[in-house]
Order: C-alpha cells, then sequence, then structure tokens
C-alpha cells in the first residue's frame, strides 16, 4: 500500500470515527435533552400542582371568610330588626299606665307575683304612680302586705320576703326581658321564615 492509500485510509479510518463520534454524540445529546425536558416537565407540573393548591386554599379561605362577613351582616340586620320590634314593645309598654286596662293588668301581675311567692307575709315594691292602685287592690287579697314605693318601672310589681332575702320580679320590665328569651325565635320566624 502506498503512502498516500494509507493517509486515505487513515482519512476515511477518522472520518468514520468523527461520524460515529458526532453519531454518538447527537445521541447522547437528544437523550441529555429529553431527560432535561422530562425534568422540566416534572418540575413545571409539582409548581402547577402546588400553585394549584394555594389557589385553591386561598379560594376557600376567602369563600369561608365572605359567607362568615354575610352571616354576620344577616345576624347583625336581624338583631336590628328585632331590636326594633322590642322598642317598639318597650314604647309601648312604657304608656300602659294611661290605658284603661291597665289596673287589671297590674292586679294580675300582682296576684301573680304574691301567688310565686307562697308566704302570707310580703313587701310590695312599686312605682310611687302606682301605690294608690296598689293600695287599692291589695284589701281584695289574702296576706299581709306592707307596700313600699321605691322602684322606677313602666308599669307592675316586685313582691319580696320581708327580710328581702327572695324577690320576684313582674315587672313590665322583666316581663319584655324574659319574652325576648322565650320569643326570639318565634319572632325571627314570624319575621324572616326561619
Amino acid at each position: 500500500m502506498t503512502y498516500e492509500d494509507l493517509i486515505q485510509s487513515m482519512e476515511a479510518g477518522a472520518l468514520e470515527k468523527i461520524a460515529e463520534i458526532q453519531s454518538n454524540a447527537g445521541r447522547q445529546s437528544e437523550g441529555i435533552i429529553r431527560d432535561a425536558e422530562e425534568k422540566a416537565k416534572k418540575i413545571r407540573d409539582e409548581f402547577l400542582d402546588r400553585a394549584r393548591a394555594t389557589v385553591a386554599d386561598q379560594r376557600n379561605r376567602l369563600l369561608y371568610k365572605t359567607r362568615l362577613d354575610e352571616r354576620s351582616a344577616d345576624i347583625a340586620a336581624k338583631d336590628e330588626i328585632l331590636n326594633a320590634v322590642y322598642s317598639r314593645a318597650a314604647a309601648y309598654l312604657g304608656e300602659i299606665r294611661e290605658k284603661n286596662d291597665y289596673r287589671s293588668l297590674f292586679a294580675r301581675l300582682l296576684s301573680e307575683s304574691v301567688k310565686e311567692m307562697g308566704e302570707d307575709v310580703v313587701v310590695l315594691h312599686v312605682d310611687p304612680r302606682d301605690e294608690a292602685l296598689c293600695r287599692e287592690v291589695v284589701p281584695q287579697m289574702k296576706g299581709t302586705f306592707t307596700i313600699v314605693p321605691d322602684i322606677r318601672t313602666w308599669g307592675g310589681v316586685v313582691v319580696s320576703s320581708p327580710d328581702g332575702q327572695v324577690r320576684i320580679h313582674n315587672t313590665l320590665e322583666s316581663r319584655l326581658e324574659r319574652a325576648k328569651v322565650l320569643t326570639k325565635r318565634e319572632i325571627c320566624r314570624i319575621l324572616f321564615g326561619e
């Protein structure tokens, strides 16, 4: 073989080796790129999943807060309406002494209280405006009564034992307060359909 043939053979071998190296390098780079793309996709998917979870969590918190705010506003509005109802009732009760049937109402409140006390000797605490009325009603009842005009009330009476240990409040104010507790659910049902 001649020198030129030898060089050509070496060049051909080198070209083959270069082609083989380039081919291997191409395959390796494609594999590296494919691996990198798969890793990038996996990382991107993980970030997207975390971002979706964070957004969903924030959305749920906002929805909960919004519902809570709506409920609080709804409760506040209903309380305002209920307070207006009770204010109107209080205004009516504050003027009841001037009504024609106050005498019978006072007598009934007094009788209920004395009966509930269950003692023969009691102290009747009344508004000074009801003292004369109380003195008219008491003789029709059994027991020994001391009338003390020492309270301010829309109407009614506070009955106590002589030592003051037991007190029964049967004033219009105390009855309204009890009615608020007992009738709130019914009033809400009527007003708000609950």
